[in-house]
Protein backbone atom coordinates (compact mmCIF):
# COMPACT_ATOMS: atom_id res chain seq x y z
CA UNK A 1 0.00 0.00 0.00
CA UNK A 2 2.84 2.36 0.86
CA UNK A 3 4.42 1.72 -2.53
CA UNK A 4 1.18 2.61 -4.33
CA UNK A 5 0.74 5.85 -2.38
CA UNK A 6 4.39 6.77 -2.90
CA UNK A 7 4.13 6.04 -6.63
CA UNK A 8 1.02 8.20 -6.94
CA UNK A 9 2.68 11.02 -5.02
CA UNK A 10 5.77 10.92 -7.23
CA UNK A 11 3.65 10.83 -10.38
CA UNK A 12 1.67 13.84 -9.18
CA UNK A 13 4.83 15.79 -8.43
CA UNK A 14 6.17 14.90 -11.87
CA UNK A 15 3.02 16.16 -13.58
CA UNK A 16 3.07 19.41 -11.64
CA UNK A 17 6.76 19.96 -12.36
CA UNK A 18 6.29 19.31 -16.08
CA UNK A 19 3.56 21.95 -16.39
CA UNK A 20 5.79 24.62 -17.96
CA UNK A 21 3.25 26.15 -20.33
CA UNK A 22 1.24 27.95 -17.66
CA UNK A 23 0.44 31.39 -19.11
CA UNK A 24 1.73 34.39 -17.20
CA UNK A 25 -0.99 36.50 -15.58
CA UNK A 26 -0.21 39.89 -14.13
CA UNK A 27 -0.94 40.39 -10.46
CA UNK A 28 -0.41 36.80 -9.30
CA UNK A 29 2.67 37.71 -7.24
CA UNK A 30 4.88 35.67 -9.56
CA UNK A 31 8.28 36.99 -10.54
CA UNK A 32 7.72 39.37 -13.47
CA UNK A 33 8.10 37.71 -16.87
CA UNK A 34 8.84 40.74 -19.00
CA UNK A 35 9.03 38.86 -22.30
CA UNK A 36 5.50 37.48 -21.87
CA UNK A 37 4.13 40.83 -20.71
CA UNK A 38 5.76 42.56 -23.69
CA UNK A 39 4.35 39.99 -26.13
CA UNK A 40 0.86 40.39 -24.68
CA UNK A 41 0.70 44.13 -24.06
CA UNK A 42 3.27 45.86 -26.28
CA UNK A 43 4.23 43.85 -29.36
CA UNK A 44 1.00 44.50 -31.26
CA UNK A 45 1.84 48.18 -31.68
CA UNK A 46 5.61 48.30 -31.16
CA UNK A 47 6.51 45.01 -32.86
CA UNK A 48 8.39 42.00 -31.53
CA UNK A 49 11.66 43.90 -31.76
CA UNK A 50 10.39 47.27 -30.46
CA UNK A 51 11.03 48.94 -33.81
CA UNK A 52 7.57 48.87 -35.42
CA UNK A 53 6.28 52.35 -36.23
CA UNK A 54 2.82 51.58 -37.67
CA UNK A 55 0.22 48.81 -37.74
CA UNK A 56 -1.02 47.08 -40.86
CA UNK A 57 -4.43 48.35 -41.92
CA UNK A 58 -4.29 51.51 -39.85
CA UNK A 59 -3.65 54.81 -41.57
CA UNK A 60 -2.16 57.90 -39.99
CA UNK A 61 -0.93 55.91 -36.99
CA UNK A 62 2.66 56.06 -35.87
CA UNK A 63 4.37 54.56 -32.86
CA UNK A 64 7.67 55.35 -31.27
CA UNK A 65 10.61 53.03 -31.75
CA UNK A 66 11.11 51.86 -28.18
CA UNK A 67 13.94 49.32 -28.56
CA UNK A 68 16.93 50.37 -26.47
CA UNK A 69 15.16 53.15 -24.60
CA UNK A 70 16.61 54.20 -21.25
CA UNK A 71 15.23 51.85 -18.59
CA UNK A 72 14.59 54.47 -15.88
CA UNK A 73 12.94 56.96 -18.23
CA UNK A 74 10.76 54.30 -19.84
CA UNK A 75 9.69 52.88 -16.46
CA UNK A 76 8.75 56.40 -15.33
CA UNK A 77 6.71 57.00 -18.49
CA UNK A 78 4.92 53.64 -18.21
CA UNK A 79 4.10 54.35 -14.56
CA UNK A 80 2.73 57.74 -15.59
CA UNK A 81 0.52 56.03 -18.16
CA UNK A 82 -0.66 53.58 -15.52
CA UNK A 83 -1.35 56.33 -12.95
CA UNK A 84 -3.59 55.72 -10.02
CA UNK A 85 -1.13 55.73 -7.12
CA UNK A 86 -1.11 59.07 -5.34
CA UNK A 87 1.76 58.11 -3.04
CA UNK A 88 3.94 57.62 -6.12
CA UNK A 89 2.74 60.97 -7.47
CA UNK A 90 1.93 59.57 -10.91
CA UNK A 91 -1.15 60.87 -12.65
CA UNK A 92 -2.71 59.60 -15.89
CA UNK A 93 -0.73 60.59 -18.96
CA UNK A 94 -1.92 61.20 -22.52
CA UNK A 95 1.42 61.51 -24.25
CA UNK A 96 1.20 61.76 -28.05
CA UNK A 97 -2.55 61.06 -27.89
CA UNK A 98 -2.14 57.39 -26.95
CA UNK A 99 -3.26 57.71 -23.33
CA UNK A 100 -6.23 55.34 -23.53
CA UNK A 101 -4.28 52.60 -25.32
CA UNK A 102 -1.30 52.85 -23.00
CA UNK A 103 -3.46 53.01 -19.88
CA UNK A 104 -5.23 49.80 -20.92
CA UNK A 105 -1.86 48.11 -21.56
CA UNK A 106 -0.42 49.12 -18.17
CA UNK A 107 -3.41 49.23 -15.82
CA UNK A 108 -3.00 45.69 -14.45
CA UNK A 109 0.79 45.77 -14.16
CA UNK A 110 2.57 46.12 -10.83
CA UNK A 111 5.47 48.53 -10.40
CA UNK A 112 7.87 45.55 -10.46
CA UNK A 113 6.35 44.31 -13.71
CA UNK A 114 6.68 47.76 -15.28
CA UNK A 115 10.33 47.92 -14.19
CA UNK A 116 10.96 44.46 -15.68
CA UNK A 117 9.29 45.39 -18.99
CA UNK A 118 11.31 48.62 -19.19
CA UNK A 119 14.53 46.63 -18.67
CA UNK A 120 13.42 44.09 -21.31
CA UNK A 121 12.70 46.86 -23.83
CA UNK A 122 16.09 48.42 -23.13
CA UNK A 123 17.65 45.10 -24.11
CA UNK A 124 15.87 44.98 -27.50
CA UNK A 125 18.65 47.07 -29.07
Amino acid sequence: MKKIVLSMLLASIGLIASESTVPYKSGLLLPPQADKIYAKECAHCHGKDGKQTSSAGLTNVSYAVIAGMDTAELAKTLKEYRGGIKSKDYGPLNKYGYGAVMISATKDLSWDEIDAVAKYINGLK
